[in-house]
């Protein structure tokens, strides 16, 4: 499944009890995800988000950086209680959450829900 395919054609998803969403949301944005999730019909999601300090950049420096430059059209900042306030307003509960943090400040938010 490609994200145009998650934004644009939110039907095409097959119906599924545990959806896993690392790293996603920040590429179709909280809406279309919010659809796709409601299409599946799961009971269960586990997310993966990226929460940036560095205004700047949400790509950390490496000799890739510029590899990410097309992702800019796409990249939708995520907070973690803005993700937590979609998935209640589609009738999921937080059941864990858990964080890991990465250099330059930046850090991974894991959010698992239940329907």
């Amino acid at each position: 499944m490609n994200v145009k395919g998650l934004t644009c054609e939110p039907d095409i998803l097959p119906e599924a009890e545990l959806v896993i969403a690392n790293l996603v949301i920040e590429y179709v944005g909280l809406e279309p995800f919010k659809k796709g999730i409601l299409k599946t019909g799961a009971r269960y999601v586990s997310c993966i988000i990226q929460i940036n300090t560095d205004e700047e950049s949400w790509v950390s420096d490496s000799p890739y950086l510029h590899s990410f430059d097309g992702l800019d059209a796409v990249h939708h900042q995520m907070e973690e209680q803005s993700l937590v306030m979609a998935m209640n307003e589609i009738g999921f509960d937080m059941l864990k959450k858990d964080a890991m943090p990465l250099p330059n400040g930046k850090k991974l938010v894991m959010l698992d829900f239940e329907r």
